[in-house]
This record gives structure tokens, sequence and C-alpha cells, in this order.
């Protein structure tokens, strides 16, 4: 394994990370970098050791600097868990190439990046996100697309001050889920077509916790309705953070 590169200057060492209640085991890896996309530059490629995919030769430097610094991200992660260095590059589906010993996801919000990554052995599939708070105007606007009708219900009893953070979190898990579940299923599938239970929408209240989140349409034929899936939630340098892995054999 060849000696680590150090980050362009704009971003921070990539660094491990875990926020959230007790990790499972065999832990994840989850690390975590700061940038500024204002001092993006095009050596910044060729520094980290990353080419720049085509598709991506035209975009802006907030693109340039989200897309690499979240692959500097899961490089760490990666070269923690004993891989060799490995290019990530974009499938057709745009989801990044992991090495076949082990699955990921990565993140990126505003000036933060992240990745998760874990050992196939264990992992059949691994997800996070990363979000800036939701205001509560912005919340309530969004609310009908990410919760389901019962959700919404469940929302309707929790104080004002807190259904932001609620709506956050349920928004920020639905992503993490299809992070995990879309390279196992090849499906893709909507906010509503997963759903927390009234309780664990309320749990969402709390600075850090588990829920469980349920299917509401079958993905494939390992993925029926009603299969239900953990996830773990918290607050990382300001923002809402969660997480969610699929364990092999489940």
């Amino acid at each position: 394994m060849t000696a680590p590169l150090e980050p362009p200057a704009f971003m921070t060492p990539p660094s491990p990370a875990w926020p959230f209640l007790p990790a499972p085991e065999p832990a994840p890896r989850l690390f975590v970098s700061h940038f500024d996309h204002q001092r993006f530059h095009a050596e910044a490629w060729q520094q980290a050791g990353f080419e720049c995919p085509a598709p991506l030769a035209s975009a802006v430097a907030k693109r340039h600097a989200e897309y690499l610094a979240g692959r500097c991200c899961a490089r760490e992660g990666l070269r923690a868990l004993g891989h060799a260095d490995t290019p990530l590059a974009p499938q057709p589906d745009r989801q990044p190439q992991w090495p076949v010993q082990a699955c990921g996801a990565i993140t990126h919000s505003h000036g933060l990046a992240a990745a998760v990554v874990a050992p196939r052995r264990d992992w059949a599939g691994v997800g996070t996100d990363a979000e800036q708070w939701l205001d509560g105007a912005r919340a309530e606007r969004i609310a009908p697309a990410v919760l389901t009708p019962r959700e919404h219900q469940a929302l309707a009893a929790i104080a004002p001050e807190h259904r932001a953070r609620c709506v956050t979190l349920a928004f920020s898990l639905k992503e993490s889920l299809f992070k995990a579940l879309y390279p196992l299923t090849g499906t893709r599938f909507y906010f509503r077509d997963a759903e927390l239970d009234p309780q664990a929408l309320l749990r969402l209240r709390e600075p850090r916790g588990r829920c469980r989140l349920a299917l509401l349409r079958p993905l494939s034929g390992a993925w029926p309705a009603g299969t239900h899936i953990e996830g773990h939630f918290a607050e990382l340098a300001g923002r809402a953070m969660t997480f969610i892995g699929v364990s092999q054999g489940v």
C-alpha cells in the first residue's frame, strides 16, 4: 500500500468519526472532512491522486470540491480496512465502483464531506447522509413529499419547535436507506416508499439514537414490502447525520 497523500489545500485531512450510539460490530468506518469550494483549484485532482471524471469536466468548482472531498474520505476509510488505493470511478448510474471486498457510501453537505465503508464479508450494504438542519418553513413545505400520510399524521402531534428536526432526520434516514439498498436491489425508490412508525418519528427529537424503517413496496425478491431496517441518527458538525447498515445474511 502506498503512503497516504497530503490532502489538497481546499479540504482538511479526512478524520475518523462516529457520532451515533455505539457502533454495530464489526464497526463500519466513517471518515469526515471539511472543505471550502472557493479554495478549490484544478491541480487538486492530481494532488489528491484522483482523475477528474469526464462528466465533471465542465462542472462548477463547488461540484468538483464536494466530489473530490468525498472520494478522499472514502479512500481513507478503505485504507483503514486495509485496502490498497482505488480510483472509485463512477459507474453508469453514478454510484462509486467499490472494491469487491468492501461496500460504502459518500455524502456531502455545505462544506462537509463524509464516507462510510465496511468489509463486504460482514456488511451487504451501508448508507450515510449529512444534511443541513431545515428551518420550520422549509420543513413544512417539503414534509408532504418526504413523509407518508401516517408519518405526517404523527408529525402533527409533535411540538412545532421539534418538527423541522424530525423532518430533516426523516429525509436523511431515507437518503441513507436508498444508498444502502439501491446497490443490493438495483431498484430506485422514493421517500414515501419507506416509513418510520410513529414512535420512531417521535424518537427523532432526541440528540441521537436508533429507529426502524419499513419498506412499503417490494424492491426485489429478497426485499419485500414490510421488511424492517434499523437506522442511526445523530448530529455532527452542526448537521443532521444518519447511517443505515445491512448485515450479511439479512
